[in-house]
């Protein structure tokens, strides 16, 4: 099951238009609905202030994530509208020009940034993760480029 859950997602990435693609599954992949599966796709440099025309943002899902373009890209996941850092956020910053793929988008520490190298299904990326619980089922606004002052957002 886990194989063929696989697939789908992998087939879901394949079909990326924008820069960005949040690939929103269910929480529960036993049920074998496909009625929560779908993609936003983001296009580079277009920041979404709101994800509510996403016709899945309201369902029971998790969301995972394909990152295309050049080395130095920086793009922020907000758990709230409006690029509000209430309800947590994630940074990524693409470190090459491979794809990135994150399939698990709470897996990191808090608070700190920590470097993912390439790998052989993903390019590297370097990630800055506001913990919240369940911030993987409540994106809500997505930010392209440096927002934060210093080292460390806040």
């Amino acid at each position: 099951m886990a194989f063929l859950l696989g697939l789908g997602v992998s087939a879901l990435a394949a079909e990326q238009r924008g820069a960005l693609a949040l690939i929103k599954e269910p929480l529960d992949p036993t049920f074998g609905s496909d009625v929560c599966v779908g993609i936003f796709d983001v296009t580079n440099g277009k920041d979404v202030p709101n994800m509510r025309t996403f016709r899945h943002h309201y369902c029971q899902g998790r969301y995972t994530l394909t990152l295309d373009g050049k080395r130095g890209q920086v793009v922020t996941l907000f758990g709230r509208s409006d690029f509000n850092k209430e309800n947590g956020f994630l940074i990524l910053r693409k470190t090459d020009d491979r794809k990135v793929w994150l399939p698990d988008l709470e897996g990191m520490p808090s608070g700190q940034w920590v470097k993912r190298a390439p790998t052989e299904d993903s390019g590297g990326v370097q990630v800055f993760y506001q913990a919240v619980p369940n911030f993987s089922q409540d994106i809500s606004s997505v930010k392209w480029g440096r927002w934060w002052r210093g080292p460390r957002p806040q």
